[in-house]
């Protein structure tokens, strides 16, 4: 039979104490964490959720899709998914524009770190097959490291236009984000183009233009557009390696634009006391498709003198086929008839003399509105059942390029029976905008002017007539040609509401 071994003596000792000592301890065991001590832990939740309540009012209100914050002693930071970076602080909000989409912000030494990423394209082929990594006694061979593709001049970032007015943008980047003076951007806009019949569609970039920025500030940039160049805001704008798509001979016709003009050209006329003026009146609008409506009225002349008081109008409604290159129309209205061989011997104006009668007016343009082109208006009038030629007004225009990037020669005239003729030449300047709406136009014109029509003269009294032959005897009314001319300044105003 086995014994148990007996304990020593001073091991019994010690573990009877420690019985006897337990009750004692548990006691006086240390209280529990007071409702004081464990309210900083507590409220801590709560700030978070303040914060996170913050965050997302201050989105809302900058428009944020909100994919990363950080919170600062300043105030949040916000990136958004649209490139965006909000700043707010005591000062305000402060926008600043990321290189490419941003996956996090990083606080950094009195600055925040931007974590953008960038989008790499690769081709199928030069892709690598599973296993098909080869080792050698040395150990794994790693594949030579590839560089990494270069983004091309439009894949480094996208503004967006902000403003539009008198042919200039503004777009929301400037120099903080790498752009520099006279550099070339393209503005252009992402269209959803439906493939036939199908309810399928495609995204399409169409270039609206292509412009250098004329002046900079940090988060901003202002481009001048081209003559007739449209570009609206919220469109895009990228940097380009193309050229600039402004044209000084062919500029493009811009759909829905209002025309109205007038020209005053005031003269003396020599031989006599008198003065006139050959004055022209027009309103016109460019409609979205390939048409323009017209209503022109030229000549609007009146002239005054001791012989007689003249006035020579053709006013007609004129619509066409309108585009870039040319433009054909063809118009109805009334002209003044001043011409003894087409006179009844009545008078439908009055003191004027002058008769009146239905008109046809046809018009032509060879090349573009603001450009280079020369126009042609052929007018006809109805007299004794038959048509007969009215007269014509011509003009041509070109480019002025060594006075001015926004200014063209003129050269206009015209003739007919509705009892006018003049010619002149002048300059057309573009005072403001770039030919779209707002944009107004100034021709200051030197030249020559003549009205002609008729006045009564008594038959029976036998006066001699102003061509020198005597009127034929009899109580019965004659009628004289008479006529009035001279040097005539003229000024055109014209403008694009």
């Amino acid at each position: 039979m086995l014994k148990r071994p007996a304990l020593p003596l001073p091991l019994m000792a010690a573990i009877a104490v420690t019985l006897l000592a337990l009750p004692g301890a548990v006691a006086q065991a240390p209280p529990l964490p007071s409702e004081a001590e464990l309210s900083p832990q507590d409220t801590a939740p709560a700030d978070a959720t303040e914060a996170i309540d913050t965050i997302a009012s201050l989105a809302r209100d900058a428009g944020c899709e909100v994919v990363a914050s950080l919170m600062l002693d300043p105030g949040p930071v916000l990136a958004c998914a649209d490139q965006r970076v909000v700043i707010f602080g005591e000062e305000g909000r402060e926008v600043r524009r990321a290189a490419g989409p941003i996956d996090a912000l990083l606080p950094a030494d009195d600055d925040v770190w931007v974590i953008t990423r960038r989008q790499e394209a690769s081709l199928l082929s030069g892709l690598p097959q599973p296993g098909s990594s080869t080792t050698s006694p040395e150990g794994p061979v790693s594949p030579r490291p590839t560089p990494p593709a270069s983004p091309g001049p439009d894949e480094a970032f996208v503004a967006t236009v902000v403003e539009s007015d008198f042919g200039s943008v503004i777009i929301d980047m400037g120099s903080a984000q790498g752009l520099e003076d006279g550099q070339l951007l393209e503005l252009y806009e992402i269209e959803n183009v439906r493939l036939g019949d199908t309810t399928e569609s495609t995204r399409r970039l169409r270039t609206l233009a292509i412009a250098p920025i004329d002046s900079l500030s940090e988060n901003r940039a202002e481009l001048n557009l081209g003559i007739n160049e449209r570009v609206p805001a919220g469109a895009l704008a990228r940097p380009t390696s193309r050229e600039r798509t402004t044209s000084r001979l062919t500029p493009p016709r811009l759909p829905g634009l209002a025309r109205l003009s007038f020209t005053l050209r005031p003269f003396l006329a020599l031989g006599t006391v008198g003065a006139g003026s050959l004055s022209e009146a027009s309103a016109a609008y460019q409609f979205e498709g390939p048409w323009t409506a017209e209503v022109l009225v030229d000549p609007l002349a009146i002239g005054f003198s001791r012989a007689a008081n003249l006035l020579a109008v053709i006013g007609t409604a004129i619509v066409s086929y309108d585009t870039t290159p040319f433009q054909v129309g063809i118009g109805v209205g009334t002209t003044t008839i001043n011409s003894t061989a087409y006179q009844s011997g009545g008078s439908d104006t009055g003191g004027f003399g002058a008769e009146l009668g239905f008109a046809i007016s046809q018009k032509v343009r060879l090349g573009a509105l603001d450009g280079i082109h020369i126009q042609l208006v052929n007018n006809f009038f109805l007299y004794d059942g038959a048509f007969r030629y009215g007269g014509t007004a011509g003009g041509a225009q070109v480019p002025a390029g060594s006075i001015g990037k926004s200014s063209w020669i003129v050269a206009r005239g015209g003739a007919g029976f509705a009892g006018h003729a003049f010619g002149e030449v002048g300059l057309k300047v573009l005072a403001r905008g770039n030919g779209d709406h707002g944009s107004i136009f100034f021709v200051p014109t030197v030249g020559l002017a003549q009205l002609r029509g008729t006045r009564e003269v008594d038959c029976g009294s036998g006066p001699e007539v102003p061509l020198g032959e005597p009127a034929p005897s009899g109580a019965r009314t004659c009628y004289a040609e008479v006529s009035q001319g001279g040097p005539m300044i003229g000024f055109q105003i014209e403008w694009r509401p």
